[in-house]
């Protein structure tokens, strides 16, 4: 019967040395990740993420085991998941080994056939993992990746564990030459490599030895290495995929606790990271996506979210001087902890447009957004250094409540249109929250003026705010003034509290992500909708019916903040195909959209781009050919209405929101 023979070849003592020396380093990679543990918590400020240890736990499970993002990449993904799975199934091959030679007796008959086929199966697919892993690196060498020795180091480990495990294997086939040696084909085809050149037992044993002892030496002490190498990332990601945030939702920042009587805000040294975000520095694996999905980067400004998560790991490692002793005191070089400006410059953190793509590709959980508006937060309330064309833009906000600076009524887009004013009906089903685009920029006010149109013809019975409305700052948010911010949000909760409403609707994604993920932070919970959404419920519902189709080739594109923020994707695109469209998407679209560019408050900053954000976005759209392009959000709709009037294109390819569309679609009946 087919059994596993345990250290077949190997003297007696041969268990006992390889237990000992493996439990030493095991003892030696626990005490390492001892001493960075102790950093994490001496460096950084406290926070909890011990609590939903279920969710943690599906968490590791999905993104760690389940390597669900890191698959996303058809060939660096799958090659890392290939080469992760193997060495997945060569430790629990090796424990069941351990558990067959020290605990009973089971790897036998047809289980054993089984272990074996998997092992060697997963032996062949960590080898083409490894294969496309080198060709990349050494071949194709996408700009994204980093390079350098430890990461040769780690893929040459890594090889020599596989081919050094697998040579064992052969060795062995050789000289037993079992009946059953085709359930092990790996192992089986290359001893019969040894075979066919002539290699006897003589010199097959004496070779098994050899690298058996190598190869458990070489496992052992990858314990050690992984602390000091690259594949520290093995632990650290693994951790920091379990403690990334669950306690709010993706598009909400968190609000700074106790505005008004903290001494420091923001980010401006490792002081002001929590243990979380310096154990984020540690977990990057530097696979550059967050890069490539950098709208900023590709325009060719300063920004590199990778870099900016590389600046916090490097500069905690510049900081400590090294030692082997796990115990010993941590000594801050305090003079040297200085982060936003200093190692990560001012250029780069202000032209973040805090799209998330960054976030939303890292395959470990990475909050780089939390980190550079936190950076931004020390610039602006701590230092003052703020872009003058931004400072310009809080300037306007405080004396007029809107960005643009506009003094007229909030209402003068809705001449003609006897739209409802809450003062005078003190309660609506739906409240419409038209927003400072809405009011005040010609492409918002069309938009604005369209939804009305539809509701009006839907039935809803609706009000909106008009002059009572106010800038939510949203933008000032995430341009680091937290206090705009918080004071705008308590004046309009107390407006919005003195009137009775069901449904806060709104056109603009940035004050719908505030109303529905941020609010619920000051105590204010509402139900909010966007349009899309809301026009979708009443096509469903029977009451909103396209009486004539546009019956042209149309593009969408995804607003980061209702899309890959909210994953509001489908919303809209029936919205368009019940108006008759013919849709084709993007390249990149849904959770892969492309940002146009203004978020962030990157549409009131003059930032330098050599390759401008909203120009690459437009000739993205050009690329498929459209007759329009329709965007649900009125900041895409400035952005790309700007490319195209640069570009010459506008009346060739007019750029309208959905909501514009369906009134089209409204207004003018087939037949």
């Amino acid at each position: 019967m087919p059994e596993r023979i345990n250290l077949w070849n190997m003297p007696a003592w041969a268990q006992l040395a390889v237990y000992a020396f493996h439990a030493l380093c095991l003892a030696t990679f626990l005490l390492s990740f001892y001493r960075r543990i102790r950093i994490w918590w001496a460096v950084g400020r406290p926070e909890m993420r011990f609590d939903r240890l279920p969710e943690r736990l599906k968490q590791v499970l999905i993104y760690v085991l389940g390597q669900r993002r890191v698959i996303r990449d058809p060939v660096g993904g799958l090659s890392h998941a290939s080469l992760f799975w193997g060495f997945v199934i060569f430790f629990i091959g090796t424990t069941l080994a351990f558990i067959d030679a020290d605990v009973f007796k089971f790897l036998r008959g047809e289980i054993y056939l089984v272990y074996e086929f998997v092992l060697d199966l997963f032996t062949l697919l960590a080898l083409i993992g490894v294969g496309i892993l080198a060709w990349r690196r050494y071949g194709a060498r996408p700009p994204k990746l980093s390079y350098g020795r430890r990461f040769d180091l780690a893929l040459v480990w890594l090889l020599v564990l596989i081919v050094t495990g697998w040579l064992l294997e052969s060795f062995r086939m050789a000289v037993q030459r079992p009946p059953w040696g085709p359930a092990s084909f790996m192992g089986w085809i290359l001893g019969q490599a040894w075979i066919a050149i002539g290699l006897g037992e003589d010199v097959l044993r004496p070779l098994h030895q050899a690298t058996w002892t190598f190869h458990a030496a070489l496992a052992g002490l990858t314990y050690v290495f992984i602390p000091v190498g690259f594949l520290v990332h093995i632990v650290s990601s693994t951790l920091n995929v379990f403690f990334s945030r669950l306690d709010r939702p993706n598009g909400a920042l968190t609000p700074i606790p106790d505005l008004e009587t903290a001494e420091r805000l923001g980010i401006g040294t490792l002081r002001d990271l929590t243990w979380v975000q310096l154990l984020n520095g540690e977990a990057c694996t530097e696979c550059g996506r967050c890069q490539a999905a950098c709208p900023a980067y590709a325009a060719g400004t300063p920004l590199n979210p990778k870099q900016v998560v590389l600046d916090v790991r490097n500069t905690l490692h510049a900081v400590l001087p090294p030692t082997l002793n796990p115990f010993a005191p941590i000594q801050i070089q305090e003079d040297r902890l200085a982060l936003a400006g200093t190692v990560t410059p001012k250029e780069a953190i202000w032209a973040c447009t805090t799209c998330y793509a960054c976030v939303s590709e890292c395959p470990v959980l990475i909050e780089h957004v939390d980190l550079l508006v936190g950076m931004r937060r020390y610039l602006t309330l701590m230092e003052g250094e703020v872009p003058a064309s931004l400072s310009n833009t809080f300037r306007n906000t405080e004396r007029t409540g809107n960005p643009w600076g506009q003094r007229t009524s909030r209402l003068e887009w809705a001449k003609g249109l006897d739209v409802p004013v809450m003062a005078e009906r003190r309660e609506a089903e739906v409240l419409f929250w038209v927003g400072c685009a809405g009011a005040f920029d010609p492409n918002g006010q069309r938009t604005a003026r369209a939804i009305v149109r539809l509701l009006q013809s839907a039935g809803v019975d609706f009000a909106v705010l008009g002059d009572e409305e106010t800038c939510t700052a949203e933008w000032a948010r995430r341009a680091g003034h937290e206090a705009m911010y918080v004071a705008a949000t308590e004046a309009i909760l107390e407006t919005l509290r003195s009137y009775r409403f069901r449904i806060l609707l709104t056109m603009c994604p940035h004050c719908y992500n505030t109303f529905r993920n941020e609010y619920p932070q000051f105590g204010g919970r509402f139900e909010v909708v966007h349009h899309t959404e809301f026009l979708a419920r009443l096509v469903e519902e029977g009451r909103l019916r396209m009486k004539g189709g546009v019956g042209q080739r149309w593009t969408f594109h995804d607003s980061c903040y209702l899309g890959r923020y909210n994953g509001i994707f489908d919303a809209p695109r029936r919205l368009l195909q019940e108006s008759g469209v013919e849709l084709v998407e993007m390249a990149r679209s849904r959770e892969r959209g492309f940002c146009c560019g203004a978020g962030g408050a990157q549409v009131w900053m003059d930032t330098p781009q050599a390759r401008p954000i909203h120009l690459q976005r437009l000739e993205e759209a050009l690329g498929v050919n459209p007759q329009g392009i329709a965007v649900a959000c009125p900041f895409c709709h400035l952005m790309l209405t700007s490319a195209a009037q640069s570009k010459g294109v506008i009346d060739q390819v007019p750029i309208r929101d959905v909501a514009e569309v369906m009134a089209e679609a409204l207004a003018h009946p087939s037949g």
